[in-house]
């Protein structure tokens, strides 16, 4: 049998050649100032760039460590299952040509533990098989780290530093963009921190009409804005497992049989039915498994779930070695040990931090057992993470959160416990730190849950009252209206039967104030007669009129100051019900 880096060594070759053969005639054509002698040397050596790129990254992408896989990584392909795309009609991810269809440039949006990262790397591995583009993995939370006039080239080709720059490489490299040879999988646009994103943004978009014949997929959580900037960009939505899937995956673990199949049997006849919403996210699947193994029973809760979940993981015993139980080295009990790792957590989302060095861990822990007088050891407490509890993985010199849904979890415990003035302060400054990242996240969402009152009270009042502070004396309707509302949409339907009524929501703190709160919006027949009523409007007055043209977007003072029936009109719409 062929060994196994025979097998690499020979796909990564075959990737580059295969790709190379279609363009390198056209290369030498084109630059016929240069010898053929540089461009032999340039093709071998950046073909030798792309064989180690992508044999390190195949060996690097080609295996996970999870939260049940937490000790050794294992093959992706032992425990993935293929998830469900959807836009409009739904995709089955086999492969980069099922996901991008007849686009280039692809949004890869969903729910945090949905398995985006997983899915990335599958795509990955899945074109190193197809031999049609060379893949190039990405990711972006990578960004936060770089000076902001960093070159977008740079970062996508940061990993192919196995040869001396040189003019010709540059332009060789410069061609093979121009050409379209490359698949670019960027992880995680949701985990540049907002001061980076917007410049990321403007990068990217110039990076496209520079390069339009490339390909590029971006994976991130959903976003208010519903991408309106990444023109360009068709978005999918990962989709959650149906119940086929979640027992496929359940089926592949390598865990303990009796209680895999106890399981998938309680899966298979009521759990998904009773808990769709945990049984459909791989992530939450998983906890959801090993709650169930200790408990026999799954909380409805999520912050019940994660609590549940957690207990198990501090106290379970290893699937793999019956009767053992590891020990916790920071000699903390439960509560104590939470309460540390609830600081650490609320400390490390407020800057927007999801990976980090030894040392700056060992820094944040000390300063953390200076303020607890619990006398623990950081040291012995990242181990327990690691090994015991399973919050941390680490990734060659850097560590990171297993999936940052834990830090928000710990986020929202840190936030509880606190006495109501700390509650407030810190609370506010969260929030006002990243509005962006906090819509999105869950911290509040969890928060509201545990302690509605506590909540209501410390931070959506005084926000609230902070921010009416600038209504006096004006229409408090007119005053949200322009608060919220980034701009309102009206879409013809292809058949012009119907019109699609669209709207984004800017990034302050009205849109947090409306999820913390749960304003979602059932579309009643009320507020159905309503839209009707508005698309007649539009119809008789704007089928012609190119300020109400097709797919456009327009602001709140225009829509105000321009047409104040269609104004009113839009008020008992859901979007005015919102308001």
């Amino acid at each position: 049998m062929v060994g196994i880096e025979t097998q690499l060594e020979a796909m990564a070759k075959g990737v580059v050649e295969g790709v190379w053969d279609k363009f390198s005639e056209k290369i030498v054509n084109s630059t016929a100032k240069k010898t053929k002698v540089a461009l032999e040397k340039i093709k071998v050596g950046l073909g030798l760039a792309f064989e180690t790129y992508l044999e390190k990254s195949y060996d690097k992408y080609s295996k996970a460590k999870t939260l049940l896989y937490h000790n050794k990584p294992q093959p992706i392909k032992e425990f993935f299952v293929v998830p469900t795309l959807k836009n409009g009609e739904s995709i089955l991810a086999n492969n980069v040509n099922a996901v991008l269809g007849e686009e280039h440039f692809i949004i890869l949006q969903g729910a945090g533990g949905i398995g985006k990262s997983t899915l990335m790397k599958h795509l990955f591995l899945s074109e190193l098989k197809e031999r049609d583009l060379i893949p190039i993995l990405v990711e972006l939370r990578d960004i936060n780290d770089l000076p902001d006039d960093y070159k977008l080239t740079d970062v996508l080709f940061e990993n192919l530093n196995y040869l001396e720059k040189s003019a010709l490489l540059d332009e060789t490299l410069e061609y093979s963009l121009n050409q379209g040879v490359f698949l670019f999988l960027l992880d995680g646009y949701d985990e540049i921190n907002s001061e980076k994103s917007i410049g990321f943004l403007k990068k990217i978009n110039k990076f496209c009409d520079k390069y339009p014949d490339n390909y590029i997929i971006i994976s991130t959580r959903p976003e208010e804005s519903d991408f309106i900037e990444f023109n360009r960009f068709a978005v999918l939505e990962t989709c959650g497992f149906d119940k086929t899937q979640a027992l496929e995956m359940i089926s592949r673990l390598d865990y303990e049989e009796t209680s895999k199949n106890r399981f998938y049997a309680a899966l298979n006849k009521e759990l998904y039915r009773e808990h769709r919403s945990f049984a459909s996210n791989p992530l939450l699947l998983t906890m959801m498994f090993l709650t169930y193994d200790e408990y026999a029973e799954i909380p409805k809760k999520i912050h019940l779930f994660y609590e549940k979940a957690f207990d198990v993981l501090f106290s379970r015993h290893d699937a793999t070695k019956e009767g053992y139980k590891r020990e916790i080295k920071s000699g903390l009990e439960s509560d104590k040990f939470k309460a540390v790792f609830a600081d650490f957590c609320c400390r490390t989302y407020y800057h927007g931090k999801l990976e980090f060095s030894y040392d700056e861990m060992i820094k944040t822990f000390n300063k953390i057992n200076d303020k607890s007088y619990f006398g623990f050891d950081s040291s012995c407490f990242i181990q327990d993470l690691l090994d015991v509890v399973c919050m941390l993985v680490k990734d060659g010199s850097k560590y990171r959160f297993v999936h940052r849904s834990f830090q928000e979890y710990f986020t929202a415990v840190f936030l509880r416990d606190q006495f109501d003035d700390n509650m407030k302060n810190l609370g506010i400054k969260l929030i006002k730190k990243n509005i962006s990242r906090i819509v999105g996240d869950n911290i509040f969402t969890m928060l509201g849950d545990m302690a509605k009152d506590k909540l209501d009270r410390n931070i959506i009042l005084p926000l609230l009252e902070e921010i009416e502070e600038e209504c006096i004396g004006l229409n408090k309707y007119d005053f949200y209206f322009k608060k919220f509302i980034r701009s309102v949409g009206f879409m013809f339907v292809v058949d012009r039967d119907s019109i699609k009524l669209s709207a984004s929501f800017t990034s302050n703190l009205i849109p947090f104030i409306s999820e913390a709160l749960n304003l979602f919006i059932v579309r009643t027949e009320k507020i159905l007669l309503a839209e009707k009523t508005l698309f007649a409007y539009i119809e008789s007055n704007y089928q012609y009129n190119a300020n109400y043209s097709n797919d456009s977007y327009y602001l709140p003072y225009e829509l105000i100051n321009n047409d104040n029936k269609l104004y009113e009109l839009l008020k008992p719409t859901w979007i005015g019900e919102r308001i």
